[in-house]
């Protein structure tokens, strides 16, 4: 199928990452995405006017 929703490919990268990747870098990835989350989520503060909008970048619920 050409075009498949996101969620099956979100699902396709989850199970092979999950299946590949060592320990260390499970935790390597998730220390930087955690980095990254946590640097959007402050632009609203560190950078008044452009954090307005990155802030909504951070997160997605």
């Amino acid at each position: 199928m050409l075009l498949q929703p996101i969620t099956d490919h979100a699902k396709i990268v989850h199970c092979s990452f999950n299946e590949k990747a060592s320990i260390s870098r499970k935790i390597t990835v998730i220390a930087l995405l955690s980095t990254m989350a946590a640097t959007l989520q402050a632009a609203g503060g560190l950078i008044p006017a452009a954090g307005l909008f990155i802030n909504p970048l951070a997160t997605t619920r």
